[in-house]
């Protein structure tokens, strides 16, 4: 026998003993395995596609003001983003969903939420929405009383915002640096702060950042008894917002020219801004808002002489004051009412 038949003998048996498999098959998962990877798949993508509707099904609820509906779905949509460890998935839903739990003051949910944030951002190298989880837990502990953890939390955002260059961010952070000097009482830091922060802000053309930063460090030149340099820096504001038709921020920008040319007693210069306020301020007005404008005109029927227009004005503004608990706006409208019950008095 050749030594060629012999390989072929050989080749033969091992073929007929099973002892051969073909590529394909020694690649090839079993059968149970693969049923159970396109099962996987499948459910993957229906998780997707479910967490898709309730983002956008949030959406619609935001809009329409129902807030809670809108929370309640995005915490589903990060349930299911998680339960399949989709890390885009995830900042997507939270990004939207802190914000709204700041909004409506749900401080310690807006917490747990916002570290959840931050981890997956660091798990992803994501620098950007890092700065942007540290600076919103900076505003939660702000509002909570924790001063000092609101300070490292901004700092750091600050730190990882300067090593990128990001001027928006930059912005963002010392603006929240001068919220917390100002609440601290350290007016001249504030100062300082705001004053970057507007700098920053105008660098990256972030229009709607620059006006709310803008607004706040005019509130600071009033505290120094500067109004003419708060004038220009909330006109500067008003061309601001008026550019980005962001309306928030326009009419706190209208409110502090209301006030500055209302304490002067200009009524010429008050009326145009009155007039605005009220054209510009919605429909459904936040009660924020409707503050704001019924305080405005209570000022300028005052300087008109129409008392009780005036009276009347102040009268539901302090209604909204005490609703939302705001006192700092409650004392100045009690003054505001004792001084018009002293001057219908006397006519």
């Amino acid at each position: 026998m050749t030594a060629l038949m012999v390989r072929m003998l050989g080749l033969w048996v091992l073929v007929m003993g099973g002892a051969i498999a073909t590529p394909a098959a020694a690649q090839s998962p079993p059968i149970e395995q693969q049923l159970n990877i396109r099962r996987h798949q499948f459910d993957r993508a229906q998780a997707l596609q479910k967490a898709e509707r309730l983002m956008e099904l949030a959406d619609r609820q935001l809009d329409r003001g129902q807030e809670e509906a809108a929370i309640a779905a995005w915490r589903q949509a990060l349930e299911l983003y998680s339960s399949v460890s989709d890390r885009p998935g995830i900042l997507q839903a939270i990004a939207p969903l802190a914000r709204t739990l700041i909004a409506t003051e749900q401080y310690p949910e807006a917490e747990i939420v916002l570290h959840q944030q931050l981890a997956n951002a660091q798990a992803l190298g994501d620098r950007a929405t890092q700065i942007y989880a540290l600076n919103n837990l900076g505003v939660v502990y702000l509002q909570t009383g924790q001063n000092d953890r609101a300070e490292g939390a901004i700092a750091t955002a600050l730190e990882i915002a300067e090593s990128m260059g990001d001027p928006a961010a930059i912005g963002l952070s010392w603006s929240n640096l001068g919220q917390l000097a100002r609440l601290s009482g350290d007016w001249q830091s504030a100062r300082n702060y705001y004053e970057s922060a507007v700098a920053y802000r105008a660098e990256a053309a972030d229009q709607v950042g620059f006006a709310n930063s803008a607004n706040r460090l005019a509130e600071v030149y009033r505290y120094f008894g500067d109004d003419d340099e708060a004038v220009d820096i909330y006109l500067a504001a008003r061309e601001a917002a008026l550019t980005a038709n962001h309306m928030p921020t326009l009419l706190t920008t209208l409110d502090g020219l209301i006030g500055i040319y209302a304490d002067r007693g200009d009524v010429d210069a008050v009326g145009p801004y009155v007039s605005e306020r009220a054209v510009l301020t919605p429909d459904l007005p936040s009660p924020e808002q409707e503050l704001g404008l019924y305080i405005a005109f209570g000022r300028y029927y005052n300087l008109l002489e129409d008392y009780p227009r005036s009276l009347a004005a102040f009268d539901k503004a302090l209604a909204i004051a005490e609703q939302l608990e705001a006192y700092p706006q409650r004392t100045f409208i009690l003054t505001q009412l004792e001084g018009l019950a002293l001057l219908t008095k006397e006519n």
